[in-house]
C-alpha cells in the first residue's frame, strides 16, 4: 500500500531493480488517499502553508489497507486461485519471515480467522500490547491496545500499579509487532459486510502539557490492527509469541531513535 507520497519512489524502485526477481504482474500497489488535516482542538481545517487556499492533507493510515484489498477486487482474485491466508507485515522489519511458517502453522492448527504476531514485551515499553478486554456484559475481544493507553486503562480497570513486569520479568500483555496472518474465506465475508471500513482516531501531538495548541497538523486516521473490532464474537481471534531475535528487529526511521536501541557493548 502506498499513498501519493510514496507510490512514484515506490514504483521506480521496483522497476529499476527488475521487481527484486519477481514478475511484475506479483506486485499489485494500492494507493490511498490522503485526508484533510486538522490545526487543533476544534478541529479546524489547517491549510498549506504554502497555499492559503489549499488544504493541508496526510495518509489516513495502514487501517485503509483492508478497504483498498476489498475494493480492488485483489482480496477475490486471490480466493479464485485458491490461496487460504493473507499476511500483513510492515517492511521495516526483516525478520518477521523466519516467524511466519510456524505463525501459520499456528493459524492452521488453531483455526485463527485472525493471528497476531508478538514478542515478549517489557512494561511500559513504546510498543502496542496484546490484550483480551472484556465488557461489563461479558462480551470480549483479543486486540492491540497501544502502549501510550494501556498502562491509564489498567489503572482505571482494578490495577492500581497499571503496566508492570510479571515474575517472568515481562509484561503479561505480550509486545504487538503488526505482522498479521487472516484466513481469507472469513476475511472476505466479514469485508462484505463492512467494505473495510476502520474505526478512527485521533492522535494530535501537542506543543506542551496545556494541550491547546500542537507541535503539528493532525488528521483522523486507522489501523489494521483494529481489524478484530469490527467481528463477531464467534470469531477466532489468537497471537503468537515468538522470541525477540528471531522476529523483530526494526528499521528505526533515524539514526538517533536506532542508537538508543542498540546494545552499547
Amino acid at each position: 500500500m502506498t499513498s501519493d507520497d510514496t507510490h512514484a519512489r515506490t514504483l521506480q524502485l521496483l522497476e529499476s531493480n527488475s521487481y527484486f526477481g519477481m514478475k511484475s504482474s506479483q506486485v499489485k500497489l494500492l494507493k490511498q488517499e490522503k485526508v484533510a488535516c486538522l490545526e487543533d482542538n476544534d478541529a479546524r481545517l489547517a491549510l498549506d502553508p504554502q497555499n492559503k487556499y489549499s488544504i493541508q492533507t496526510k495518509p489516513h493510515g495502514h487501517g485503509d489497507v483492508h478497504s483498498l484489498l476489498y475494493s480492488s477486487g485483489l482480496l477475490k482474485i486471490w480466493e479464485d486461485a485458491g490461496l487460504r491466508w493473507v499476511l500483513f507485515f510492515q517492511d521495516t522489519n526483516g525478520l518477521l519471515f523466519k516467524a511466519i511458517p510456524a505463525s501459520l502453522g499456528v493459524s492452521a492448527t488453531k483455526q485463527y480467522h485472525v493471528n497476531s504476531l508478538a514478542v515478549p514485551r517489557k512494561a511500559k515499553e513504546a510498543i502496542g500490547g496484546i490484550t483480551r478486554l472484556t465488557h461489563a456484559d461479558g462480551r470480549s475481544m483479543v486486540i492491540n491496545v497501544e502502549y501510550n493507553q494501556l498502562d491509564p486503562l489498567l489503572r482505571a480497570t482494578g490495577h492500581p500499579d497499571g503496566d508492570v513486569n510479571s515474575e517472568t520479568g515481562y509484561s503479561p500483555f505480550p509486545g504487538n509487532i503488526n505482522q498479521l496472518i487472516l484466513e481469507l474465506g472469513p476475511y472476505i465475508e466479514e469485508l462484505k459486510k463492512t467494505g473495510g471500513v476502520i474505526k478512527e482516531f485521533v492522535n494530535p501531538k501537542y506543543k506542551d502539557a496545556s494541550k491547546t495548541s500542537f507541535k503539528s497538523s493532525t488528521r483522523l486516521e486507522c489501523m489494521m490492527q483494529d481489524y478484530p473490532k469490527t467481528l463477531p464474537p464467534s470469531a477466532r481471534v489468537g497471537f503468537t509469541v515468538m522470541d525477540t531475535w528471531l522476529a523483530y528487529a526494526p528499521v528505526k526511521n533515524n539514526p538517533e531513535d536506532a542508537a538508543k536501541v542498540v546494545p552499547s557493548w
